[in-house]
């Protein structure tokens, strides 16, 4: 018995041409009745290329040390027409943590704009597959099945906040962790263990990560990261995961403001609108009175917050700015405290103005760099870009769920927009605390870490505590006294999905920064936590130096 098929008259040839025909008719179906159908491009590999103090290591090869920076492969696909422009999403290959077994490969989303700034090397796009036909069928079936175009990857249009020129070459770095030295009860410094334990035993368990790093002596004693950076995966927080510092990103900006007048380049005193014309204020004549010193020190004279709620809506920073001409003063530039971000950011301008630069490059060049903070960055487009971040969290209110980055909050980058490692931090730290004086000297820490408006413990987020007293704003830093001790100097940070503290005493040689990759509650009283744990070794070891 015959094949029902081998007795019909049609030969295979006109059976693919039939069945290509009636493909091609129902894809046009489909675009005329609205639904849009995407031809997806083959991936196409390409190699970053780590920095110039990581020039021809390898994943494969190179071994892991102390601090080691490795070159990593990437796939990125084109982007299709529901993904973000100028965004490409890429499969990371061999991203290992401080463990040599726990390579894991994950997803992260590389701004176009982002890598064609960066050193990379890209092997020629692959052609996309042609419809494959028949061999009998070759002749009768060309004209319904042509090759599929080349897919066409727009040109990234450059972000108006994220400039290509500010993306920086962020490179995967090992850092080992620094475990808290283990002293007996009575010893002055048996407080960073006792710290340390707190945070990975009532902290690090209610939280999807954290890092912590520790300074007493002036030295680094404790280096640590709990959990993952990503809940429901094993991806895990590493000394070098890359975190937002939110309002931490205040002390960078003063910091680089410092330098400038440092550099003569500009004066504490120097007017806001004498350098930026088209700033304008309701009222003229305290417009005309404010200065840097003013904007740094949230002692402007507008009222609190100020527009912040235009941020959070997602208005770009130059329209916020524009709008600052409909607001009345509270008081005069100077006479009051009032916390503000939008106004804060001017001195971002400012420093672009008289740098010659933009505000991201120069504190690149005056803090980033001279410290080795090698995987801090500005802007949404680095955070993207950073091989080992952290990915925010939200509390649904019983478990934390990873949450969509804000980028609103990267376009006032002087008050909100720096990402970096607890390792970055850790040179930051010591940095502030005088210990990088060929990087950060005196002249340039002093000023704006000295008390320049005076506030209550409540505007510097203190609450009701008994022992703090005599806070004020500096320029970019809270500073207090607590109990007998004198002049901490603190600033965090909270936007969504992320939160961070930092707090250090330059006389008592002791410091703390504090990272995580969730809006916790706990981070509320972590700071003073530290100064107790502090106070407590202290009151010991001198019963036991009495006993003795």
């Amino acid at each position: 018995m015959r094949s029902t098929i081998s007795s019909k008259p049609y030969s295979l040839a006109r059976q693919v041409t039939s069945l290509a025909l009636i493909l091609l008719c129902g894809l046009q179906g489909a675009q005329a009745s609205g639904e849009k159908r995407v031809t997806v491009p083959i991936a196409l590999p390409f190699q970053l290329k780590s920095s110039a103090s990581s020039a021809g290591s390898s994943v494969a090869t190179a071994p892991i040390q102390t601090l080691q920076t490795t070159a990593f492969t990437q796939t990125v696909a084109a982007s299709s027409a529901s993904s973000a422009p100028g965004q490409a999403t890429a499969p990371v290959a061999s991203l290992s943590d401080s463990s040599p077994a726990s390579s894991l490969a994950i997803a992260t989303t590389i701004p176009v704009a982002s890598l064609a700034a960066s050193s990379v090397s890209a092997k020629p796009a692959a052609q996309p597959a042609k419809t494959q036909v028949a061999a009998t069928a070759k002749t009768q079936a060309s004209a319904a099945a042509k090759p599929a175009p080349k897919a066409e990857v727009a040109k990234p249009k450059p972000a108006v906040a994220e400039p290509a020129e500010l993306a920086r070459t962020i490179p995967i770095i090992t850092t080992a962790p620094i475990k808290a030295p283990r002293f007996p009860a009575g010893h002055p410094e048996a407080f960073i263990a006792e710290f340390e334990d707190y945070v990975a035993k009532k902290v690090a368990p209610f939280v999807p990560g954290v890092a912590i790093v520790v300074v007493s002596g002036g030295q680094i004693k404790s280096l640590q990261g709990y959990g993952v950076r990503r809940a429901g995966t094993r991806e895990k927080v590493t000394p070098d995961t890359v975190f937002r510092l939110a309002s931490l990103s205040k002390p960078f900006a003063a910091t680089a403001a410092s330098a400038l007048v440092n550099e003569g380049k500009i004066t504490w005193d120097t007017t806001v609108t004498s350098v930026l014309p088209d700033v304008a204020f309701k009222n003229a004549r305290y417009g005309k009175q404010l200065t840097l010193r003013h904007v740094l020190s949230q002692a402007s004279g507008l009222p609190r917050h100020t527009y912040t709620h235009f941020i959070d809506e997602n208005m770009s920073y130059a329209d916020t700015v524009r709008r600052l001409r409909y607001v009345n003063f509270v008081c005069p530039p100077g006479k009051c405290f009032a916390y503000q971000n939008v106004s804060y950011s001017l001195a971002g301008d400012m420093i672009k103005k008289k740098s010659g630069v933009s505000f991201e490059k120069y504190v690149g060049q005056h803090v980033f760099d001279p410290l080795g903070m090698t995987t801090a960055s500005y802007g949404l487009a680095n955070y993207n870009a950073s091989p080992n971040r952290a990915s925010p969290h939200i509390n649904n209110g019983s478990r934390w769920i990873p949450t969509s980055v804000t980028g609103n909050w990267y376009r006032v980058a002087p008050a909100a927009g720096v990402n970096a490692s607890i390792v970055d931090m850790s040179r930051f730290l010591l940095g502030q605390m005088g210990k990088r004086q060929d990087a950060l000297p005196l002249s340039v820490l002093n000023p704006i870490q000295s008390r320049v408006t005076k506030n209550t413990p409540a505007q510097n987020y203190y609450g009701v505590r008994k022992a703090v007293g005599n806070t004020a704003y500096g320029m970019g830093w809270r500073v207090f006294d607590y109990g007998r001790y004198k002049n901490f100097v603190h600033h965090g940070g909270h936007v969504k999905g992320f939160r961070t503290e930092m707090v250090f005493n330059r006389d008592l040689q002791i410091g703390m920064v504090f990272l995580s990759n969730s809006e916790t509650r706990l981070a509320r009283d972590i700071i003073f936590r530290f100064i107790d744990s502090y106070e407590r070794a202290q009151v010991a070891a001198r019963a036991a130096a009495k006993k003795k």
